[in-house]
């Protein structure tokens, strides 16, 4: 019984949640990953290098597809640590903190099962398999959810104390949501909709906080994104495909190419609630759902953020848990009652059910495990062409899906994308990195396969060929 008491307070402490990333911290260091991986993570950290040249006297960065709050601070950590890409990967497990605290603040209120709401923290957000693994990626996904929660929680006092103070807090980080992640605006504008309509708030109120979001708004787009660029970043964005009849769609088309997905949009993002990588116990909750659970303000605002962002990507022209992993800690709040009936369940029926959730926990450790992986051998890959191209002593290179990796990783050799334009003559001399099979699957007909064909019409000598499907050819 002192052994079945010890496991209770292991998994049910207040500081439970915090042990798998601490773990997974570990296990990054263990393998040496960085948290670099692919086009976004490797673009994030040019960036932050830009503004860290920029501060001791270079150019400003141009403007990006990507908001640049994220590698702008990690510029700044980045001064204080010594290390751009340290800071980098500081920030998301400093957000992935900052969530779970928030949660824990605001659910505390008027939680009678102290046990029941660290399991809670434990189980949907310490180790959330998707949720975990971004915390260890040096993306903006974990800072902009973090400050998306935080906006909430500060939405949600507002309202409860009657007090423009608190709503101008929220508006503050609500902005700073936006331009950390630029997805947070649908669920921004599901609190703006609540306040407008909302009788909590006076019209004098109402104008007051409308004209300071506008002009703090002008101001952080005025610092982000010079106006002339806005609507060429626009129409090269995914935004400009948005349409209501991708939630019905299952082969989409996008500047990714043809994609082709088992489940149509409208269907895809209602799986933040079962999806294993998300909630993976949502399923075995669904008996302990109650319509009351939407009653108090906080569930409702909860509900209708998380329904203004799941049409908004549903209309996406694609499928990506990554971009999904917004909702996902909306989708959890919304549970918070449901899991504590659940856990109460438990408790009255299985004498150690300390040792159910540990059980469990490891179930979605290794969910984890198996989510990141795939990142770190990725990153691996990225290492090992660099390596062949900074042996190779070239100074010219093609390629597809390893630009960004292969800019920062070989400084000195002049990297081209085949996706921007059409080249009608390549270097003769030049490297070109590129997985053959994947151009003719997803990039038939787009400027990737077509330059990867004129390419071969040109001349190319195959230099390496790896089993994972990537090629290295030299330019004849």
């Amino acid at each position: 019984m002192e052994t079945m008491g010890k496991q209770k307070g292991i998994v049910s402490a207040g500081w439970g949640w915090v042990v798998p990333l601490i773990g997974g911290l570990v296990w990054c260091a263990i393998v040496g990953y960085q948290g670099l991986n692919g086009q976004d993570s490797h673009d994030y950290l040019r960036v932050a290098k830009s503004w860290s040249q920029w501060f001791a006297g270079g150019v400003r960065p141009p403007a990006a597809e990507h908001p640049q709050a994220y590698p702008f601070a990690g510029a700044l950590l980045g001064r204080v640590l010594g290390d751009t890409l340290l800071a980098m990967r500081v920030l998301p497990v400093a957000a992935l903190l900052l969530l779970g605290f928030t949660l824990r603040k605001w659910l505390m209120f008027g939680a009678a099962d102290r046990q029941g709401l660290n399991v809670f923290l434990l189980l949907m957000i310490g180790a959330s398999p998707f949720l975990l693994r971004h915390a260890l990626v040096a993306m903006s996904d974990l800072p902009g959810i973090a400050l998306v929660v935080l906006t909430w929680a500060l939405w949600t006092k507002a309202q409860e104390q009657r007090s423009l103070w608190w709503m101008v807090m929220c508006a503050v980080v609500a902005l700073l949501a936006v331009v950390v992640r630029f997805a947070a605006v649908p669920m921004v504008l599901g609190l703006l909709m609540l306040t407008w309509v909302g009788k909590a708030e006076g019209r004098s109120q109402r104008m007051l906080i409308g004209a300071g979001l506008a002009v703090v708004g002008m101001l952080c787009a005025w610092f982000l994104i010079p106006t002339a660029e806005w609507v060429g970043i626009y129409l090269r964005s995914p935004l400009a495909d948005w349409s209501p009849m991708n939630l019905f769609r299952r082969e989409l088309h996008s500047d990714d190419g043809v994609l082709k997905y088992l489940l149509p949009n409208g269907l895809y993002v209602l799986g933040v609630l079962l999806h294993p990588g998300f909630v993976p116990i949502g399923a075995v909750l669904l008996p302990f759902v109650r319509r009351s659970d939407l009653a108090p303000l906080a569930a409702r605002a909860a509900a209708v953020m998380l329904a203004f962002y799941l049409l908004f990507i549903a209309g996406m022209p694609f499928q990506n848990d990554r971009v999904l992993l917004m909702a996902q800690p909306f989708a959890v709040i919304l549970l918070y009652p449901t899991f504590l009936r659940a856990w109460s369940w438990l408790k009255q029926r299985v004498p150690r059910a300390g040792f159910v959730v540990a059980l469990v926990a490891v179930v979605q450790l290794a969910l984890f495990a198996r989510a990141l992986y795939p990142f770190m051998r990725n990153a691996s890959v990225e290492k090992e062409l660099a390596e062949v191209v900074n042996h190779d002593g070239a100074t010219r290179l093609y390629t597809h899906g390893m630009g960004a990796a292969l800019s920062n990783y070989c400084p000195t050799v002049q990297v081209t994308e085949l996706w921007y334009t059409g080249i009608d003559d390549f270097q003769e001399g030049a490297l070109i990195v590129v997985n053959p099979l994947e151009l003719e699957a997803q990039w038939k007909g787009l400027n990737p396969s077509e330059n990867w064909e004129r390419a071969q019409a040109q001349g190319v000598r195959p230099l390496v060929e790896r089993s994972d499907g990537w090629w290295i050819y030299r330019v004849q």
